[in-house]
């Protein structure tokens, strides 16, 4: 990246570590509540270790990376949220990702990605946020605000680098993003930032379906199969078609 865009970056990140980090020292009671959810449906305790996740894969870029794509994913999961981790996408779903990447574009996925998520706040599946908020008893409505206050604040951070290294911004995980769904919020502030900006923009940020169970790789396998093309496509024309995958989905989830 340029030397501009590094210190533009640079800032980003700063904010971003800077928030997340203020979300975990002033927010320590979730932790318990992180825990009566692990206990309700049968994880092993002792493996939970932090309740609000900043990504450190995110300290090790600098001026020399060349980063191709923003990827956001949902929350961390069990794997992201253990100290000797503390990285997004480091699970199962992040496996399949670092395969398809090699196998489909030839690139190395955690060289050419910057992942962010949809909200740093741990679960060990996405779907329960929701239970997490209804254990948190008296303080669900509290949990509930910071839940979506951090889904808006990571979507303009998204965005912001995004712009920044201009590169497409892959939204990944789908099915929680319409409304009523648990990253509804996040959506909102996303479509709010589109609405004022120009064409370019908008047309960087593409939807897909998350890469946990596949879901990315048979989404592109079909979108391929309907083309009817037998012979192996090339990166670039793979680029090509997730750019129509994407497109589509973000006129159906977002209306842009």
């Amino acid at each position: 990246m340029t030397p501009a865009q590094y210190t533009r970056f640079s800032g980003i990140r700063a904010r971003m570590r800077d928030y997340i980090d203020s979300l975990l020292r002033n927010n320590a009671w979730i932790l318990p509540v992180q825990r009566k959810l692990y206990r309700a449906r049968g994880y092993r305790e002792e493996e939970l270790e932090t309740p609000i996740v900043y990504n450190l894969a995110l300290d090790e870029i600098t001026e020399e990376s060349s980063p191709r794509f923003i990827i956001v994913a949902d929350n961390p999961g069990l794997q992201e949220q253990k100290t000797k981790n503390h990285r997004y996408l480091v699970g199962q779903a992040g496996k399949l990702a670092v395969s398809w990447f090699r196998a489909n574009l030839d690139m190395d996925f955690r060289s050419a990605t910057i992942i962010v998520n949809k909200t740093p706040v741990h679960t060990p599946k996405t779907a329960e946020l929701r239970l997490l908020i209804k254990l948190a008893d008296e303080r669900g409505t509290e949990l509930a605000a910071l839940l979506s206050e951090s889904q808006r604040v990571m979507a303009r951070y998204a965005c912001e680098l995004a712009e920044c290294l201009q590169c497409p911004l892959w939204v990944s995980g789908i099915g929680e993003l319409r409304p009523r769904g648990i990253f509804s919020p996040w959506t909102e502030e996303l479509r709010a930032h589109c609405a004022g900006a120009p064409a370019s923009v908008r047309g960087q940020i593409l939807l897909f379906r998350h890469f946990s169970m596949n879901q990315f790789a048979i989404e592109y396998a079909k979108a391929r199969n309907d083309t009817k093309r037998g012979a192996p496509l090339t990166p670039s024309a793979t680029l090509s078609l997730l750019e129509q995958i994407g497109r589509k989905n973000r006129v159906a989830i977002l209306g842009i």
